[in-house]
C-alpha cells in the first residue's frame, strides 16, 4: 500500500512539473520596438496607431509608452508596421525566420523569430540589438527620431 501511495505521489509532482515546464520555454511570437529621441539618445514617450499591413493587427498605442510588442506573421518572412500619429507616419518593413518547435509534448507548440533584420524603414534611424525573439532580451528594435 505505501508503495502504491509513493507512486502516485510521484505521478502528480511529475504531471505538475510538465505543466510548469510550459511556462519555461523562453520563445516569443512578438517583437519589442522601443522609442528613442534621435538626439538625446533617450527613451521617448510616444501615441501611435500601429497597423501590420499582413494581418488583421491594429493597436493603439497611448501617449505615455516607450516601447510596444508587436507580433511577427509566423506563416511569412517579413511583415510591415505603420506607426500613425496626428503630426507623423512612419514604417518598418521587417525580415525574420520563423522557428517552430515543441518545448514539451504537453506544451503548445512555439515560435521563435530568428535573424530580424529591416528591409527599409522611414524613422530617422534603427538599430537592432536583439536579432531574435526570447524573453532573454528586453529590446529587439530601437527606433530614433
Amino acid at each position: 500500500m505505501k508503495k502504491l501511495v509513493i507512486i502516485l505521489l510521484g505521478l502528480i509532482i511529475i504531471s505538475c512539473q510538465d505543466i510548469e515546464n510550459c511556462r519555461t520555454d523562453d520563445n516569443l511570437d512578438y517583437m519589442i520596438l522601443e522609442f528613442h529621441d534621435l538626439e538625446s539618445q533617450s527613451t521617448k514617450k510616444v501615441g501611435f496607431v500601429i497597423t501590420a499591413l499582413e494581418s488583421p493587427y491594429r493597436y493603439a498605442l497611448s501617449d505615455d509608452s516607450t516601447f510596444v510588442a508587436l507580433p511577427l506573421n509566423p506563416e511569412d518572412t517579413v511583415t510591415t508596421f505603420l506607426f500613425d500619429s496626428d503630426t507623423s507616419h512612419f514604417e518598418v518593413e521587417m525580415r525574420y525566420d520563423p522557428e517552430f518547435s515543441i518545448f514539451d509534448p504537453a506544451c503548445d507548440p512555439s515560435i521563435t523569430f530568428l535573424n530580424l533584420d529591416t528591409v527599409r524603414y522611414t524613422f530617422d534611424s534603427l538599430s537592432i540589438p536583439g536579432t531574435v525573439t526570447n524573453r532573454q532580451i528586453s529590446t529587439n528594435v530601437e527606433v530614433y527620431f
